[in-house]
Protein backbone atom coordinates (compact mmCIF):
# COMPACT_ATOMS: atom_id res chain seq x y z
CA UNK A 1 0.00 0.00 0.00
CA UNK A 2 1.40 3.40 -0.84
CA UNK A 3 1.82 5.74 1.88
CA UNK A 4 0.37 9.54 0.96
CA UNK A 5 2.75 12.31 1.30
CA UNK A 6 2.00 13.98 4.47
CA UNK A 7 2.36 17.43 3.97
CA UNK A 8 0.12 20.31 2.89
CA UNK A 9 1.25 21.95 -0.17
CA UNK A 10 2.16 24.93 1.78
CA UNK A 11 3.90 22.55 4.17
CA UNK A 12 6.04 21.07 0.94
CA UNK A 13 7.15 24.34 -0.04
CA UNK A 14 8.92 24.95 2.84
CA UNK A 15 10.55 21.90 3.14
CA UNK A 16 11.89 21.74 -0.54
CA UNK A 17 12.50 25.28 -0.79
CA UNK A 18 15.93 26.02 1.08
CA UNK A 19 18.17 23.88 -0.87
CA UNK A 20 17.39 25.92 -3.57
CA UNK A 21 17.55 28.89 -1.74
CA UNK A 22 21.00 28.42 -0.16
CA UNK A 23 22.08 27.13 -3.85
CA UNK A 24 20.66 29.95 -5.51
CA UNK A 25 22.20 32.94 -3.08
CA UNK A 26 25.62 31.21 -2.71
CA UNK A 27 25.94 31.59 -6.61
CA UNK A 28 24.38 34.97 -6.97
CA UNK A 29 26.95 35.99 -4.37
CA UNK A 30 30.15 34.68 -5.45
CA UNK A 31 29.41 34.83 -9.32
CA UNK A 32 28.39 38.81 -8.20
CA UNK A 33 31.72 39.26 -6.27
CA UNK A 34 33.85 37.69 -9.27
CA UNK A 35 32.37 40.13 -11.60
CA UNK A 36 30.99 43.44 -10.05
CA UNK A 37 33.13 43.56 -6.44
CA UNK A 38 31.61 43.02 -3.31
CA UNK A 39 29.58 45.97 -2.37
CA UNK A 40 27.74 45.67 -5.37
CA UNK A 41 27.72 41.83 -5.03
CA UNK A 42 26.28 42.45 -1.35
CA UNK A 43 23.61 44.73 -2.90
CA UNK A 44 22.61 42.36 -5.67
CA UNK A 45 22.42 38.98 -3.25
CA UNK A 46 20.74 40.62 -0.39
CA UNK A 47 17.92 42.71 -2.46
CA UNK A 48 17.57 39.19 -4.18
CA UNK A 49 16.95 37.18 -0.96
CA UNK A 50 14.90 39.41 1.08
CA UNK A 51 12.50 40.10 -1.96
CA UNK A 52 12.42 36.79 -3.83
CA UNK A 53 13.30 34.37 -1.02
CA UNK A 54 12.49 35.81 2.20
CA UNK A 55 8.88 38.21 1.01
CA UNK A 56 8.13 35.87 -2.03
CA UNK A 57 8.12 32.50 -0.60
CA UNK A 58 6.79 33.57 2.84
CA UNK A 59 3.64 35.17 0.45
CA UNK A 60 3.35 32.15 -1.31
CA UNK A 61 2.64 29.79 1.78
CA UNK A 62 0.88 31.49 4.21
CA UNK A 63 -0.40 34.96 2.14
CA UNK A 64 -1.42 38.23 3.75
CA UNK A 65 -3.35 36.67 6.35
CA UNK A 66 -0.43 34.32 7.58
CA UNK A 67 1.81 37.24 7.62
CA UNK A 68 -0.69 39.44 9.87
CA UNK A 69 -1.09 35.98 11.99
CA UNK A 70 2.78 36.08 12.98
CA UNK A 71 3.03 39.87 13.84
CA UNK A 72 0.02 39.11 16.42
CA UNK A 73 0.73 40.27 19.69
CA UNK A 74 2.72 37.63 21.79
CA UNK A 75 0.98 35.59 24.19
CA UNK A 76 2.94 34.66 26.67
CA UNK A 77 5.11 38.42 25.97
CA UNK A 78 8.48 36.31 26.35
CA UNK A 79 7.04 32.99 25.46
CA UNK A 80 6.96 30.19 27.69
CA UNK A 81 8.33 30.04 30.46
CA UNK A 82 9.12 34.31 29.86
CA UNK A 83 12.12 34.04 31.89
CA UNK A 84 13.73 32.01 29.17
CA UNK A 85 12.64 33.61 26.55
CA UNK A 86 13.47 36.96 28.01
CA UNK A 87 17.14 35.72 28.18
CA UNK A 88 17.34 34.02 24.58
CA UNK A 89 16.13 37.22 23.64
CA UNK A 90 18.12 39.93 25.08
CA UNK A 91 21.40 38.09 25.60
CA UNK A 92 22.67 38.37 21.71
CA UNK A 93 22.18 41.70 21.41
CA UNK A 94 23.27 42.53 24.85
CA UNK A 95 26.49 40.61 24.34
CA UNK A 96 27.32 41.76 21.00
CA UNK A 97 26.53 45.21 21.92
CA UNK A 98 29.10 45.21 24.67
CA UNK A 99 32.03 43.72 22.80
CA UNK A 100 31.62 44.12 18.78
CA UNK A 101 29.76 47.44 18.53
CA UNK A 102 32.22 50.23 20.67
CA UNK A 103 35.10 49.10 18.00
CA UNK A 104 32.90 49.48 15.04
CA UNK A 105 31.07 52.62 16.26
CA UNK A 106 34.24 54.21 16.91
CA UNK A 107 35.27 56.12 13.56
CA UNK A 108 31.54 55.66 11.99
CA UNK A 109 30.66 58.06 9.41
CA UNK A 110 26.62 59.36 8.63
CA UNK A 111 26.33 56.89 5.31
CA UNK A 112 27.90 53.87 7.33
CA UNK A 113 25.41 54.36 10.07
CA UNK A 114 22.28 55.10 7.34
CA UNK A 115 23.48 51.93 5.51
CA UNK A 116 23.75 50.10 8.56
CA UNK A 117 20.26 50.94 10.13
CA UNK A 118 18.49 50.12 6.74
CA UNK A 119 20.33 47.16 6.23
CA UNK A 120 19.14 45.96 10.14
CA UNK A 121 15.23 47.19 9.69
CA UNK A 122 15.20 45.22 6.66
CA UNK A 123 17.20 42.20 7.34
CA UNK A 124 15.66 41.65 10.93
CA UNK A 125 12.47 42.02 9.45
CA UNK A 126 12.36 39.74 6.61
CA UNK A 127 14.78 37.28 7.66
CA UNK A 128 11.66 35.96 10.56
CA UNK A 129 9.39 36.68 8.24
CA UNK A 130 10.55 33.84 6.33
CA UNK A 131 12.53 31.61 9.06
CA UNK A 132 10.11 31.80 12.33
CA UNK A 133 6.87 33.17 11.00
CA UNK A 134 6.33 31.31 7.73
CA UNK A 135 7.29 28.33 9.50
CA UNK A 136 5.70 28.94 12.49
CA UNK A 137 2.20 29.52 10.86
CA UNK A 138 2.52 26.37 8.45
CA UNK A 139 3.74 23.87 10.92
CA UNK A 140 1.78 24.79 14.07
CA UNK A 141 1.77 21.50 16.06
CA UNK A 142 5.62 20.41 15.34
CA UNK A 143 8.69 21.56 16.66
CA UNK A 144 10.79 19.88 14.17
CA UNK A 145 9.64 21.01 10.71
CA UNK A 146 8.27 24.82 12.42
CA UNK A 147 11.57 25.20 14.79
CA UNK A 148 14.70 23.19 14.12
CA UNK A 149 14.33 22.10 10.23
CA UNK A 150 14.23 26.02 9.32
CA UNK A 151 16.58 26.74 12.20
CA UNK A 152 19.37 24.51 10.30
CA UNK A 153 18.30 26.23 6.94
CA UNK A 154 18.87 29.69 8.19
CA UNK A 155 22.44 29.05 9.74
CA UNK A 156 23.67 27.07 6.04
CA UNK A 157 21.94 30.09 4.23
CA UNK A 158 24.61 32.21 6.25
CA UNK A 159 26.91 30.47 4.23
CA UNK A 160 26.53 32.60 0.85
CA UNK A 161 27.25 36.54 1.87
CA UNK A 162 29.98 35.20 3.77
CA UNK A 163 31.39 33.70 0.12
CA UNK A 164 31.99 37.64 -0.58
CA UNK A 165 34.74 37.88 1.21
CA UNK A 166 35.82 34.30 1.91
CA UNK A 167 35.88 32.78 -1.16
CA UNK A 168 34.51 29.38 -0.07
CA UNK A 169 33.49 27.63 2.53
CA UNK A 170 35.93 27.93 5.21
CA UNK A 171 36.14 27.13 9.16
CA UNK A 172 35.34 30.58 9.72
CA UNK A 173 31.83 30.37 7.88
CA UNK A 174 30.92 26.78 8.95
CA UNK A 175 31.69 28.10 12.79
CA UNK A 176 29.24 31.26 11.92
CA UNK A 177 26.61 29.15 10.18
CA UNK A 178 26.63 26.83 13.26
CA UNK A 179 26.07 30.41 15.52
CA UNK A 180 23.48 31.31 13.40
CA UNK A 181 21.87 28.02 13.82
CA UNK A 182 21.60 28.39 17.56
CA UNK A 183 20.81 31.96 16.99
CA UNK A 184 17.46 30.63 14.81
CA UNK A 185 16.62 28.08 17.48
CA UNK A 186 16.46 30.39 20.38
CA UNK A 187 14.50 32.57 17.82
CA UNK A 188 12.27 29.89 16.94
CA UNK A 189 11.78 29.09 20.64
CA UNK A 190 10.04 32.33 21.02
CA UNK A 191 8.15 32.55 18.20
CA UNK A 192 6.75 29.10 19.19
CA UNK A 193 5.84 29.32 22.42
CA UNK A 194 4.61 32.86 22.32
CA UNK A 195 2.84 32.54 18.79
CA UNK A 196 4.80 35.95 17.00
CA UNK A 197 7.82 36.86 15.75
CA UNK A 198 7.26 40.66 16.92
CA UNK A 199 9.99 40.17 19.73
CA UNK A 200 12.23 38.01 17.40
CA UNK A 201 12.15 41.04 14.52
CA UNK A 202 12.70 43.13 16.96
CA UNK A 203 15.62 41.45 19.01
CA UNK A 204 16.76 40.51 15.32
CA UNK A 205 17.36 44.40 14.10
CA UNK A 206 19.11 45.01 17.61
CA UNK A 207 21.54 42.24 16.74
CA UNK A 208 22.33 43.49 13.29
CA UNK A 209 22.49 47.39 14.38
CA UNK A 210 24.80 46.35 17.44
CA UNK A 211 27.19 44.57 14.48
CA UNK A 212 26.92 46.66 12.38
CA UNK A 213 27.59 46.07 8.72
CA UNK A 214 27.14 49.42 6.36
CA UNK A 215 30.74 48.81 4.78
CA UNK A 216 29.63 45.60 2.78
CA UNK A 217 27.40 48.00 0.52
CA UNK A 218 29.87 51.10 0.77
CA UNK A 219 31.63 50.86 -2.70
Amino acid sequence: MVKHWPFTASQSVLLLAPPFLLATTYFLFRSSAQQLGPARAYRIGFLFYWIIWCFGLSFLTVGFRGIGQMFSPPDPLFGRPNWLGFILLLGPPLITLLTKFPSEIRSATPTFLAVSTLYALANGTMEEMLWRGSYVVTFPGSWLWGVIYPSIWFGLWHLSPQVVEAGGVTRGTLAFALMSITLGLAWGFVAKTSGSIQLTVATHILLNLAAPVGAWFIS
